[in-house]
């Protein structure tokens, strides 16, 4: 009995000690979960304070934007406002760029380098001769009429070199729609970094070093722009034909680099001239395109040669020339050796297609391939090079046509009648040897090799021009000269910059 009621007197004593525990446990538990909720709290003030210190500094920052952007066009509207002041009604081709670069420059003059003004307006006088741009012709007109010295010259020289810059820049790439067409070139603004680099060189002193670049480097065209000025110095402006003609043939010249490298095909010539390290390496007759269908003024770089070439026929042959001779005779097919294909690229019997449907459009559901061969329409040699307007340099089964005297007889394309040596020098370069190219021919097989060396591909298209002092012509094949010499420009003024 006594033991018993011991037992009984421990258990409160282990229940108070439990719970003693527990509640330690308990107050730990709510301790740690407050110091978090604590942490928890400080972490979003300091975010909230961030967010806070963030949004003003963008708020600051964009009242510092639109505070610069209010000053430049304060500035900006100064600027152009002076140029209304100085200038009037006169236009300006570039006013709003012409105001931002002087504003830039406090109004302080920018020509102060003679030699490089000389130069620019010889280039410039030689670009107004040709007639492709009559706001250019006013601009030289301005300059010529302002006084030698002053701020208003100063600011009509820079109007015109952005004009100038513009032109040398993309002449190259837009000379099939700017140099064969009275008053075709129509100048935007060059490119801010192009300004900036101009800008840069006029403040380091380089700016006939910049002027000099720009010009063209083709030896022909300064022989022409010397005699244009020597036929204007003598007095000669009754002829203004001849000088007008002479003088867009020389903007033609200036998008060819000297005849050092590359293929050349002066395209009413019917000749290609190839060239290595200034040697000429080959010369032969070519065959350009017909008059309504023209070979492009281009430039291009040779990307490889193909041997034994299938011909696959363009839409304008197909629908003008083949789509026709079909619907006559489908066994013509057969006979040129065509192969027809379907939308799927399934092969098609001539035969099974009634071509008198897809006669007079250019919707014809059929893609038509010459096998390769003998008489393949590109020969046995095709030389590709990248074209938007799809056009190379290839052989041809139709060798008699080469002893033609008027050669503009293909439709678009260049054939050329030494495509064999061609061919030969440029699968030397790329490691075939005679035989493989003989064994290759044989097999009637197409096969292709890439051009290792440089050969850039000149197509251009000059009837006139100086060399050694005598000047050369060419039959106007075309009709590009047939434009009377343009009536806004002033010969005399001409004359007194070139």
């Amino acid at each position: 009995m006594k033991a018993k009621t011991q037992r009984f007197k421990f258990t409160p004593l282990v229940v108070l000690i439990s719970g003693l525990c527990t509640s330690c446990t308990v107050s730990n538990y709510f301790n740690v979960n407050g110091n978090e909720k604590e942490s928890i709290n400080v972490d979003l003030a300091t975010q909230q304070i961030e967010q806070e210190k963030a949004a003003e500094a963008a708020r600051l920052e964009a009242e510092r934007k639109a505070e610069e952007e209010r000053l430049a066009l304060e500035k900006q509207q100064q600027a152009e406002a002076k140029l209304t002041e100085l200038f009037g009604d006169q236009p300006l081709q570039f006013k709003s760029t012409v105001a931002k670069i002087y504003a830039e420059q406090e109004f302080s003059p920018i020509w102060s380098d003679k030699a490089a003004e000389k130069q620019f307006l010889r280039e410039y006088a030689a670009m107004v001769a040709s007639g492709i741009s009559s706001r250019s012709a006013n601009s030289l007109e301005a300059i010529s009429r302002a006084a030698n010295d002053g701020l208003e010259r100063d600011i009509l020289l820079t109007d015109a070199f952005l004009d100038y810059m513009y032109y040398a820049k993309n002449v190259s790439s837009s000379a099939q729609s700017w140099l064969y067409s009275s008053n075709g070139y129509k100048a935007s603004k060059p490119s801010d970094e192009r300004i900036e680099n101009w800008l840069s060189a006029v403040k380091n002193n380089q700016n006939l070093a910049f002027v000099n670049n720009l010009s063209a480097t083709n030896n022909l065209y300064r022989q022409t722009i010397d005699k244009v000025a020597a036929n204007l110095a003598a007095g000669k402006k009754k002829s203004s034909a001849e000088i007008y003609k002479l003088a867009v043939n020389a903007q033609r010249l200036r998008i060819i680099p000297n005849f050092n490298n590359g293929i050349f095909v002066n395209i009413p010539s019917y000749q290609l001239n190839y060239y290595r390290d200034g040697k000429l390496m080959l010369n032969s007759r070519v065959i350009v395109g017909k008059s309504e269908r023209r070979t492009p003024v281009m430039f291009s770089k040779l990307s490889n040669v193909v041997v034994n070439p299938p011909w696959t026929v363009p839409p304008t042959i197909l629908s003008k020339d083949i789509v026709p001779k079909l619907a006559k005779d489908p066994g013509y097919a057969e006979r040129a050796s065509l192969e027809i294909f379907d939308g799927s690229g399934n092969k098609v019997n001539a035969r099974s297609v009634k071509w008198s449907q897809y006669l007079n459009t250019k919707n014809i559901p059929y893609r038509i391939r010459q096998k390769a061969g003998d008489d393949s329409a590109l020969g046995r040699f095709k030389f590709n090079m990248p074209s938007s307007d799809a056009i190379y340099l290839h052989d041809t089964p139709n060798r008699g046509l080469f002893n033609k005297s008027a050669r503009a007889l293909s439709s678009g394309c260049v054939r050329v009648a030494k495509s064999d040596e061609l061919a030969s020098v440029l699968l030397k370069e790329a490691g075939w040897s005679m035989d493989k190219k003989q064994n290759v021919l044989a097999s009637k097989k197409t096969t292709s090799a890439q051009v290792r060396s440089d050969n850039p591909v000149y197509l251009y298209y000059v009837t006139a021009w100086v060399e050694n002092g005598q000047v050369q012509t060419l039959p106007d094949i075309y009709g590009y000269d047939k434009v009377n010499a343009p009536n806004f420009v002033n010969w005399n003024t001409v004359q007194k910059y070139l």
